[in-house]
């Protein structure tokens, strides 16, 4: 059995999504695949291989004593699945857990933050037969945007509400798209490190919550690039006030005077988004960031 979920990058509402703002979410053309087969042992194999097909995690499962366990040293990836196949053994039978071998494949540089553990956690649960939201949570903390990502082709508004998900299908397709760039930092962001730190800002911020949901809506209307950037640059200000920190545009790249430069998800790492009018990204690549893509050609827009 053969299963495939999208990566995703997140246009808008970063950290305030946890606490019900509405995100754009925009799914990744790359995805990461997972293979089920049997196996002999009455264990549980698991190899995951990276863009190049190069094995970067591999671990047994197995039970014993009336619990499951792993057979390596205890390490953060090998406990999450623990975490995980543990919740799918409150409803599904040992039997039918033990004796498959998984095999995942990113089609993404796994440090590029599109979803490497958001991934693989939809496609179990697709192979599992059960729900991903409930799964996710049962090792990791975060919105569930990502989830929502794994399965559409097209932009989404994602609102985690009190007792339930909203998605939407919308369109973001702007006439400036092809002024809008990813620039790769060259180091990965911690997700769950950054959403401890995140609730650890005392602030009061319904008010917050309330201007990035009129500019999540003033995006997906917008046709003019000026009042994209400017919308931008308010959205930053506001998640600044939001975390105590400061916008990158500000604090790394102050020289940059081509356009605009908003961070997409965790800042500090992965993409951040970047405006250009003349398409001229020479001042990134001078500073020794190579990886910049055109928005269009890494996401599914329409």
């Amino acid at each position: 059995m053969l299963f495939k979920s999208n990566g995703k990058i997140l246009l808008c509402s970063e950290y305030l999504v946890l606490e019900g703002a509405k995100a754009i979410a925009l799914p990744s053309k790359l995805t990461q695949d997972l293979q089920v087969t049997k196996c002999e042992n009455k264990i549980i194999e698991w190899q995951s291989f990276d863009d190049k097909n190069e094995l970067w995690f591999e671990e047994k499962f197995y039970f014993s004593g009336g619990d499951l366990k792993y057979d390596g040293k205890k390490n953060k990836t090998s406990e999450k699945m623990l975490l995980l196949f543990k919740y799918l053994l409150k409803a599904k039978d040992v039997k039918d857990i033990l004796g498959n071998k998984f095999l995942t494949k990113l089609n993404f540089k796994r440090d590029w933050g599109l979803g490497t553990s958001s991934t693989f956690v939809n496609n179990l649960a697709k192979w599992a037969k059960t729900d991903p939201y409930k799964l996710l949570f049962s090792a990791f903390n975060g919105s569930g945007y990502d989830i929502a990502c794994c399965d559409v082709k097209n932009p989404i508004f994602f609102q985690k509400k009190q007792n339930s998900i909203s998605i939407e299908n919308i369109s973001f397709n702007p006439p400036f798209v092809e002024n809008l760039y990813l620039v790769y930092l060259e180091k990965k962001q911690n997700t769950q490190t950054s959403i401890i730190n995140y609730f650890n800002v005392k602030s009061e911020r319904k008010h917050l919550i309330e201007k990035v949901n009129f500019i999540a809506e003033e995006i997906i209307k917008c046709k003019d690039l000026n009042q994209f950037e400017d919308l931008i640059v308010e959205h930053e200000n506001i998640i600044a006030n939001a975390t105590s920190q400061e916008p990158i545009h500000q604090s790394v790249f102050s020289a940059y005077s081509q356009g605009k430069i908003k961070s997409l998800g965790a800042w500090g790492g992965d993409f951040i988004l970047v405006t250009s009018k003349n398409n001229d990204l020479s001042f990134f690549k001078n500073k020794g960031y190579n990886t910049i893509l055109k928005l269009s050609d890494l996401l599914y827009i329409n």
